[in-house]
């Protein structure tokens, strides 16, 4: 879909800028404020080095990628893998994290580093390489396929011409693998039929549960192999696992398929919550937009517009300013499915999780039933709507003042108590559990108040009325 190696997503490219600061920043910790933050209280290598190599290689292999180069998407795998590690290596030698090891010289340092690059630097190549693939490549042609549906849309519309169905997706090889062997599962799972439906998602009930039924699957069997390294080659113990470390092979294997089942179901069961964050995701997306669509179709009633025209009318609006991707279904129930206005708002109101959008379509029907003044209600339910927007803007405002004065007690006044305080105890000597007080002073204007700045800035994106 790219014609010049310099095009690329920029979603793609603001990620890998994001990445690559992160990587400057962990990497070079302790050039920039001579922290020592890779080292315990016995001068071993903490937790932080792993991370590192895996921030290296993702970040390189991101950068590497927003490049359009046909080489590099066909061997994408095995370029990555194969270089991360040599990667890491030189890293290691020219910016060495741990420049000493039981006080010996850089020449010696401790064979953990050397294992947790053989590991962890593919694992950061890999997860570049996945997402570029995800992001970048398949793009492209997921705009193809929704381009020659709409087509092929067109045409059936017109001549009758017959839709080939696709079958080339996720959800479509799973279930042709599992589908069958899941007979007994569907029947555990009926409730998740209803609510894959109110979350507005285009994916059949077996073909969803195939899906992350498989992935709970290789994901368990590929974590089997994660966990098994860590616990025998004595990783467990920089992980908090101590008693795992001194178990013999048979324990590991143990304790490594016990861990690989926990992952799988962990996988399984974020999958079978994931609609039902959806739904919520979406009544709040319904919520917003609907006193925008009822303006809308407020203003073609008053015309004198058809019920039928007033759908099509909206449903091909800009998707930003109001449900047109919503009253696009019940159109499209009306041209592919033959149903007829009245039957295609009936339906779309038992996939819909908002309560005000259920009102708003089982009232327009029945106007169109009764053959009521369709400008009346359409007037009544607006205003009623953007009444209860105007109640929710004012209870905003009112938390945004607690908000506020929070936020200058806890990032503003307390930070200045604290930067004297600890000023008053460098002057005088001491350390705080052990850490330098400049340390912890660096830690907190860099690390601490900006998070604390992001939990606030994510509280009040939550509160905040949407649209």
């Amino acid at each position: 879909m790219k014609s010049s190696i310099f095009e690329t997503s920029k979603g793609w490219v603001g990620a890998t800028i994001v990445l690559s600061l992160i990587t400057v920043l962990f990497r070079g910790m302790s050039y920039l404020c001579s922290c020592q933050w890779y080292y315990d209280t016995s001068g071993n290598p903490t937790l932080l080095i792993p991370l590192t190599y895996m921030l290296i290689t993702g970040s390189f292999f991101a950068i590497l990628f927003n490049f359009n180069i046909s080489a590099l998407k066909k061997f994408k795998w095995l370029i990555s893998i194969a270089l991360s590690i040599p990667l890491s290596i030189a890293s290691n030698i020219f910016l060495p994290l741990v420049e000493t090891y039981n006080g010996q010289p850089y020449s010696y340092s401790p064979p953990l580093v050397f294992i947790e690059i053989l590991i962890f630097a593919p694992i950061g190549a890999i997860y570049s390489s996945f997402v570029y693939e995800r992001a970048v490549l398949h793009m492209g042609d997921y705009r193809a396929r929704l381009q020659r549906f709409m087509q092929q849309s067109e045409k059936g519309k017109k001549g009758g011409v017959e839709l080939p169905p696709e079958k080339e997706g996720f959800s479509y090889f799973t279930y042709a693998l599992l589908g069958r062997r899941l007979g007994r599962l569907y029947k555990l799972f009926n409730g998740l039929k209803q609510v894959i439906s109110l979350a507005g998602m285009k994916i059949g009930y077996k073909a969803y549960i195939s899906s992350i039924v498989f992935a709970g699957l290789v994901g368990g069997g590929l974590s089997f192999f994660v966990w098994f390294f860590l616990f025998s080659f004595g990783l467990g113990g920089a992980l908090g696992l101590g008693g795992f470390s001194i178990f013999s092979i048979l324990g590991s294997i143990f304790a490594s398929v016990l861990m690989a089942v926990l992952t799988g179901l962990v996988i399984f069961g974020v999958g079978y919550m994931l609609p039902f964050m959806k739904v919520g995701s979406r009544r709040q997306h319904l919520d917003t937009f609907l006193a925008f669509t009822s303006s809308y179709m407020t203003v073609l009633a008053s015309a004198g517009v058809t019920p039928e025209r007033i759908l099509r009318s909206t449903a091909e609006k800009d998707p930003k300013f109001m449900l047109s991707d919503e009253i696009a279904n019940v159109v499209g129930r009306i041209d592919l499915l033959g149903y007829d206005v009245l039957n295609a708002l009936n339906a779309e109101v038992d996939r819909s999780p908002s309560t005000n959008y259920q009102d708003l379509l089982r009232g327009f029907a029945g106007v169109i039933r009764t053959g009521g003044d369709m400008k009346k209600f359409f007037q009544g339910i607006t205003d009623h709507l953007f009444q209860k927007r105007a109640l929710q803007v004012q209870s905003f405002l009112d938390s945004l003042g607690i908000i506020a004065e929070t936020y200058v007690l806890m990032l503003i006044a307390f930070p200045l108590m604290l930067i004297v305080m600890l000023s008053i105890m460098a002057s005088i000597g001491g350390s705080l559990g052990g850490v330098d007080v400049f340390s912890f002073m660096y830690l907190m204007a860099f690390i601490l108040i900006p998070i604390c700045g992001l939990m606030f800035l994510f509280i009040l994106d939550s509160m905040q009325p949407k649209g």
